[in-house]
């Protein structure tokens, strides 16, 4: 095992983004998978939960890649958004009109409607769409959000060359966000929670993330850091989210540090590595369908033995990488390369 983690630019591109996407959607995955086991303890799926925090790494490499792109390649709003289109949109809708298809993806009686939320992205904004034919799909909505705020924050980004100052005008958005929903009482509701102002801060630290790395700097981070950080991060994000739903709400912030720290540190286990590395090929592809693939099979197979769902669990899981390759081939060659 190496003494400390090397996070630097080479060949224009970062490793370990790469990486920690492919972790973060792991573990979110694992997450769904165990909290959609209805004999699973309690206990377990509470501590799985804490998968769900992979979202924020998500949302700061997202910002790391796209501004390193952006300043290897300055590109226009409608330029950016076009790109997004092909190789985020279509994918997803695809996925949400064969969900729309399967008769137990939805049990409302407005399902056209539903559907209808997704193709024109209405659903962003009432609650009762946002997650129809998937509890996944709420993270398409915020990545969307950031996307059109993408360009906008690079303008700003040049005219603003303190990355301390950059920073901290979304940090200071975030907390606000977050305020004002703790005041409304809307922290448990999707669309509030989940709107792009309360991950913001994490776009734009990825962001200056990617300017520093553009910039030389390299970052060696010592594994007994990330032991210290990982055990802080999870431990202050887990007792404020079991503490109350209000709580829940302003823990981000450790909830990164940690998750990211872990995710560092899973990196020394080069088997480990290697297996993530692949699957953030098609990590996209897997997010999208994985919930499909998992509920579909819970749904056909209901049988309510611990080990028989684990055993369904481990089959859906395999099952999920296996079409996900396919799809993501079909994706690049079909949709994403015929047009760029």
């Amino acid at each position: 095992m190496n003494k400390y983690i090397e996070i630097k630019l080479k060949d224009k591109k970062v490793q370990a983004i790469n990486y920690l996407k492919g972790f973060s959607i792991f573990t979110i995955a694992l997450m769904h998978l165990i909290q959609m086991m209805p004999s699973m303890p309690s206990g377990v799926k509470t501590i799985s939960s804490i998968g769900g925090t992979g979202v924020h790494v998500f949302f700061l490499c997202s910002g790391i890649g796209l501004y390193l792109s952006y300043l290897n390649h300055k590109t226009s709003f409608i330029e950016f958004m076009k790109k997004r289109f092909f190789k985020i949109y279509v994918p997803y809708i695809i996925i949400v009109l064969i969900s729309f298809l399967l008769p137990w993806t939805y049990d409302g009686n407005d399902r056209l409607i539903a559907l209808l939320s997704h193709i024109f992205l209405f659903k962003m904004f009432i609650p009762k769409y946002e997650s129809s034919f998937g509890d996944q799909f709420w993270f398409v909505s915020t990545i969307i959000q950031l996307y059109l705020l993408f360009i906008p924050m690079c303008y700003l980004k040049n005219k603003i060359k303190s990355n301390h100052l950059f920073i901290s005008i979304f940090i200071i958005i975030s907390i606000s966000w977050w305020i004002i929903c703790y005041l409304l009482g809307y922290n448990d509701i999707r669309t509030w929670s989940s709107f792009c102002f309360q991950y913001i801060w994490e776009f734009a630290l990825g962001i200056v993330i990617a300017k520093l790395l553009y910039d030389g700097k390299v970052f060696k981070i010592k594994n007994y850091v990330l032991i210290i950080t990982t055990i802080l991060g999870i431990g202050i994000q887990s007792v404020m989210a079991l503490s109350s739903e209000t709580l829940k709400l302003f823990n981000d912030i450790p909830g990164l540090i940690g998750y990211l720290s872990l995710a560092l540190l899973f990196m020394n286990i080069p088997i480990f590595k290697f297996m993530i590395n692949k699957l953030s090929i098609f990590s996209y592809e897997f997010y999208l369908i994985h919930m499909l693939i998992f509920g579909t099979l819970f749904y056909l197979i209901n049988i309510n033995n611990l080990i028989v769902q684990c055993f369904i669990g481990i089959i859906s899981l395999i099952i999920s990488v296996i079409i996900s390759i396919i799809y993501n081939k079909f994706v690049n060659k079909i949709i994403y390369n015929k047009k760029y």
